[in-house]
């Protein structure tokens, strides 16, 4: 069965103590330390045998890293659920709108978990393109004409990287879980908010946060959370969409180990 190493804090590794627990360990290198360190968000490796997770542990360990062995199939998995387009934040519940726009009630007690970040994304955006059209037009070949310049539009898909709110509500026991992007529903996601809404995206969903966090203090939060909660300067930024939800399994194992993060 495989095993992941996984660190027993936040706090994240030092590259060069990657590296130097990296050369102790067959068919890993400086390479994929540089790799892990970037990505380390409480899971740092997965899919090992037990003997090299336990001979990655104890040179970790040397390195004054602290981690831990575990059974992969021992960590969460994300609960199933879908994303939704907007919700209602109430002393009295949480209301959450699903795909077809009907509620679903969702007692305060029952989230554990909230998680927020900006998270850099991959996206595919259609590119109107002008090109200058050739002069040349052989309709008109032998015989003068007043040239008009014209352009060629065409249409490019392009890759782009761009930075998302995303939330993610998990409920107890890991039955379910509510996602959203703030940057496609924002026209509906706020709309709570009443004379407390704003034009400006971030300073909503910042807004949105820490209701979420007062009206549910006994949920556990991640830290994208505790810094919109705290009231950054500035938000907390996640290298990866993999890392942001990696803190999400370390931290619903670490809540089943009744072990709460702490920040």
């Amino acid at each position: 069965m495989p095993y992941a190493v996984v660190q027993k804090d936040l706090e994240a590794p030092a590259i060069e103590r990657l590296k130097a627990a990296f050369r102790n360990v067959p068919g890993l290198t400086a390479i994929d330390a540089q790799t892990v360190g970037n990505d380390a968000f409480g899971i740092l490796v997965k899919g090992f045998t037990l003997e090299n997770a336990n001979r990655l542990n104890q040179a970790l360990q040397a390195q004054g890293v602290e981690t831990e062995v575990v059974e992969e199939s021992m960590l969460p998995t994300l609960p199933p659920g879908p994303n939704t387009t907007f919700v209602d934040c109430t002393p009295e519940q949480l209301v959450v709108y699903d795909s077809l726009n009907r509620p679903v009630q969702v007692d305060w007690q029952s989230v554990v978990l909230i998680a927020a970040g900006k998270v850099p994304l991959i996206e595919f955006n259609k590119i109107r393109v002008e090109t200058p059209a050739s002069p040349f037009d052989p309709a008109n070949f032998g015989r003068e004409y007043e040239y008009q310049p014209r352009t060629n539009t065409e249409y490019e898909t392009r890759e782009e990287r761009q930075h998302h709110l995303l939330l993610e509500i998990i409920l107890e026991g890991g039955i379910s879980r509510y996602g959203i992007d703030a940057g496609k529903s924002a026209h509906l996601l706020f709309r709570y908010l009443g004379e407390r809404k704003t034009r400006d995206l971030q300073a909503n969903f910042t807004l949105l946060i820490q209701d979420l966090a007062s009206f549910a203090p006994h949920a556990a939060v991640n830290r994208g959370t505790y810094y919109f909660r705290e009231r950054a300067a500035q938000p907390f930024f996640y290298p990866s969409k993999n890392a942001f939800y990696e803190e999400i399994i370390w931290l619903l194992w670490k809540l089943s180990q009744k072990q709460p993060p702490g920040y």
